[in-house]
């Protein structure tokens, strides 16, 4: 037999050892070593009888490679088989990722057929977040080397509050300590390692959210630098807000004034909107024991509407003025002018606040500071 066909012979055995990876239904451990095996005995049959082999292995190696992970990708995209020349990782029993050379496949359950492809890597976390496990900023970072070591190339979903906001590129979290007695979701961060969630273009408008705000993150730990004041940050990477349901219901906090010393004063103003106290010393937003806000900060910030504080009144006097509305609570109450003037103000008061003339029809007086004091 001719060094020829010798040589045809060792690469056709190649070729079927890689078709049996390939088609035969067998488990993907016992498929991608069928594949090996006839990539390698496929350059042996190339090069066995050839002069200058140690320049031919690399070459054919490439190009053998490079039509492996092509094949690998065509048969994922039309016949629905999962990739075998990729890394597996596995985020729960029921939702893997299989990372392979230009994409990778989702898989959110592993009992039904469907998947997603994501050509270079360009989406965030595809599957359902409550398939990872919530870790703690402050738990993470306690032991961060470790932390970065366990998960890295894996997503992790991370609770903490933002100590940074980077355009629409990014946002980092600290771990931190609260203060007592404050306000607006105020803690000291520790500045001596941070998480850095940077996202794919457009998927997060982070533009409404800020520093001290609550928020749960999906990120995938890829990288962990320090520089000249050691300061170590972790980097992840196809980053996703999810929502934390801190947010979701809230408790009104209100401080009366007993002895209505203030009168009706100015509160707050916007462009459009003005904001009165009437016999009050503060009205503060509880979503939580450890997230106090004063209301005037989440009104600033539009992260809190006076339609949801509306719709907690106990019952509602609605004039014929134009609209007015007064919503009474427990131990306060709203007066929502809109008259046909337009007056639109917004006055909070205690419980024995009325609509009268001075309310609505007319501008509200505010004291003088010297008749404050008094």
């Amino acid at each position: 037999m001719s060094k020829l066909k010798k040589s045809l012979i060792v690469v056709l055995i190649g070729l079927v050892l890689i078709g049996i990876g390939f088609f035969i239904h067998l488990t993907n451990r016992y498929r991608l070593i069928f594949i090996v095996v006839g990539f390698i005995t496929q350059i042996v049959g190339m090069v066995m009888y050839r002069k200058r082999k140690y320049l031919l292995v690399p070459i054919l190696t490439i190009i053998f490679a490079s039509s492996l992970i092509i094949i690998d990708y065509l048969l994922v995209a039309n016949f629905d088989r999962l990739p075998l020349l990729a890394i597996r990782n596995t985020i729960s029993s029921n939702t893997k990722i299989y990372n392979a050379a230009f994409y990778r496949v989702w898989k959110c359950n592993i009992s039904d057929k469907k998947m997603y492809i994501d050509k270079y890597y360009k989406s965030n976390f595809y599957c359902d977040s409550k398939e990872l496990e919530t870790i703690d900023i402050n738990d993470f970072l306690l032991h961060f080397e470790k932390k970065y070591r366990k998960y890295r190339n894996d997503f992790v979903k991370i609770e903490g509050k933002i100590s940074e906001i980077q355009g629409i590129k990014s946002l980092e979290m600290k771990s931190y300590k609260f203060e007592v007695d404050k306000l607006n979701g105020y803690v000291t961060f520790d500045d001596n390692v941070k998480l850095r969630f940077n996202f794919n273009g457009n998927y997060e408008k982070l533009s409404t959210y800020s520093v001290y705000d609550n928020v749960k993150v999906i990120g995938r730990v890829v990288s962990m630098e320090h520089d000249e004041e050691d300061v170590y940050t972790i980097n992840l990477v196809d980053s996703k807000i999810v929502s934390s349901g801190r947010y979701d219901d809230f408790e009104i906090i209100v401080d009366e004034d007993n002895k209505c010393s203030t009168g009706t004063r100015m509160y707050y103003e916007t462009k459009d909107q003005k904001y009165y106290f009437n016999c009050l010393n503060a009205i503060d937003i509880k979503y939580s024991e450890e997230d106090i806000y004063e209301l005037n900060y989440l009104l600033q910030d539009n992260k809190i509407k006076l339609d949801d504080l509306y719709k907690k009144a106990n019952s509602q006097d609605v004039y014929d003025d134009g609209g007015s509305t007064l919503y009474h609570y427990d131990n306060f109450s709203i007066l929502k002018c809109n008259t046909t003037e337009g007056n639109k103000d917004v006055i909070f008061g205690d419980t024995n606040l009325t609509k009268s003339a001075d309310m609505c029809y007319t501008d509200v007086s505010i004291p003088d500071a010297k008749e404050t004091e008094e």
